[in-house]
């Protein structure tokens, strides 16, 4: 149990919600003491810095509440879109799950995830991605994503077919075979939710235990409006604790992945490819983003016997 969770039960939910509030406040102002960020200026951030070309293909972690804009947040999807042209796409996590609601919490309570009309509470940028004509979303529960281009179809139409969220039919692991960019807007790599992949692809053969064992099938309701029962795994939140902006700066190549700071705001670019690639290969001989007294006696023994 986290900290957070430990305060949320010892304190009335009026206090809690109060400094909360107090929290986003601070934060509001801090945001506001920034330089402002013009279109042309986030154009050049997306193409200097965060290396965006036509024909891209780009996922987008955002925390627009963490920029400080001078145009309307929604004109950043229109924005990445010029950059990356009609050949490419983009695509936004989209998960149905209100913080501080777990997944597995969401599953146990028995929600419908309908493609079409459940929100996203992954960022205004997000849900107003989902919502565009044009887009397709993934058949998930949990961790759903929507795209946007040419390839849009073919980036989230199997994602319902492993009860692995990040496994290979997900769109998450397609960035990989895309060689996708990986970018963070206003967040940083601890935001990151395609570093999963490498958990899912290693399963039970990653050295911490990220998911409860119990496997959902949860209702979903397709784009034909049929109910699918899609199989899932859900994240164990007392497992699931990487300190991955540590661990980023530490083993990861600078031209694979960096946390930026740009005019005081947090932005991320990552090589999909690349870094999948070398967070694997780290990970099979016990470098990962989480604490080691979260490793399984089982990886341990193994990584023993073998040093």
């Amino acid at each position: 149990m986290s900290l957070a969770d430990i305060v949320r039960k010892i304190l009335p939910a009026s206090v809690t919600t109060s400094i909360a509030r107090s929290r986003r406040s601070a934060r509001r102002a801090k945001i506001q003491n920034l330089p402002v960020l013009t279109e042309k200026a986030f154009t050049d951030i997306l193409t200097n810095d965060l290396g965006l070309v036509g024909g891209d293909t780009v996922y987008v972690a955002s925390s627009v509440d963490q920029l400080h804009l001078d145009f309307p947040f929604y004109r950043i999807l229109a924005l990445i879109q010029d950059v990356i042209g009609p050949r490419g796409n983009v695509l936004f996590p989209t998960y149905p799950n209100r913080s501080p609601t777990s997944s597995y919490d969401y599953l146990v309570d028995g929600h419908v995830f309908n493609v079409r009309r459940t929100p996203s509470y992954t960022g205004l940028l997000s849900e107003f991605a989902r919502r565009q004509k044009g887009a397709i979303r993934s058949l998930h529960p949990t961790k759903s994503v929507c795209a946007i281009g040419p390839d849009a179809e073919a980036l989230t139409w199997n994602h319902q077919n492993s009860p692995y969220p990040y496994d290979i039919c997900s769109p998450y692991y397609k960035l990989a075979e895309y060689e996708a960019k990986v970018i963070g807007i206003g967040v940083w790599t601890d935001y990151l939710s395609f570093l999963h992949c490498t958990e899912d692809a290693l399963k039970q053969r990653f050295p911490v235990p990220v998911y409860h064992e119990r496997l959902f099938a949860a209702k979903c309701i397709n784009y034909r409006g049929e109910t699918e029962l899609v199989e899932t795994y859900a994240h164990n939140m007392d497992m699931v604790k990487p300190n991955v902006v540590p661990f980023v700066k530490e083993h990861i190549l600078p031209e694979i992945c960096s946390d930026l700071t740009i005019n005081g705001m947090k932005f991320v670019r990552a090589d999909a490819r690349r870094l999948f690639d070398e967070m694997l290969r780290l990970a099979r001989v016990g470098i990962t983003p989480y604490p080691r007294n979260l490793y399984s006696k089982e990886f341990l023994k193994t990584i023993n016997a073998e040093g």
